[in-house]
């Protein structure tokens, strides 16, 4: 018995000194990237013929959130995108999710789901440009330490709708224009 209770006495002490892990503390998060969207688009050229053509647009956006454990964190990103006949600020909530850890280049991955405003979109006369919904999902790598600042480079799919009303011609009585950009986003950026 008196083995017992000493045995006892030392699961009591040492157990929890052993046991202790030190736990995660919530910790603010930016991701800052700034980048091009590639893609090819097929549009009508006015005279009932499809014209195919590669386009290249802008893209920035910032990412700012919470780091909920050492993989995880969620937050909202903002963005502009310049796209050749609109200007879009994408609004969105996301998420950042480190496929690996504890190395100095890490595998990651991102998505982002939001409503892109035509906030800043200066229209011809006539025109009317609305944002629409958008949808951003991705694979990247940061390159630096697991619990400081890295450099980045992401490789995404953007997705975003935009619904135009165009001034009215002959005996018309609506005319509008609902786009859909479909685009290959390469990014580069700084995590911190």
């Amino acid at each position: 018995m008196k083995a017992l209770i000493q045995l006892f006495l030392i699961f009591l002490v040492i157990g929890p000194a052993i046991a202790q892990k030190v736990p995660f503390k919530k910790k603010y998060i930016n991701h800052t990237e700034l980048g091009g969207l590639f893609g090819r688009v097929k549009y009508s050229n006015g005279y009932q013929e499809s014209q195919v053509d590669s386009k290249a647009s802008l893209t920035m956006q910032t990412f700012n959130g919470v780091k909920f454990s050492d993989r995880l964190a969620a937050g909202i990103t903002v963005g502009v995108d310049w796209y050749k006949t609109a200007l879009i600020n994408p609004i969105a909530a996301g998420i950042r999710y480190d496929l690996m850890q504890d190395k100095n280049a890490r595998l990651f991955a991102t998505a982002d789901a939001g409503y892109g405003f035509g906030w800043f979109h200066q229209d011809s006369d006539g025109y009317d440009t609305k944002g629409g919904l958008m949808l951003n999902p991705g694979l990247g790598v940061k390159y630096g330490k697991p619990t400081g600042n890295a450099f980045t480079i992401t490789l995404t799919y953007k997705r975003q709708n935009v619904h135009a009303d165009k001034p009215l011609q002959w005996e018309q009585t609506v005319r509008y224009e609902d786009r859909v950009y479909n685009r290959l986003a390469l990014r580069i950026g700084m995590s911190f």
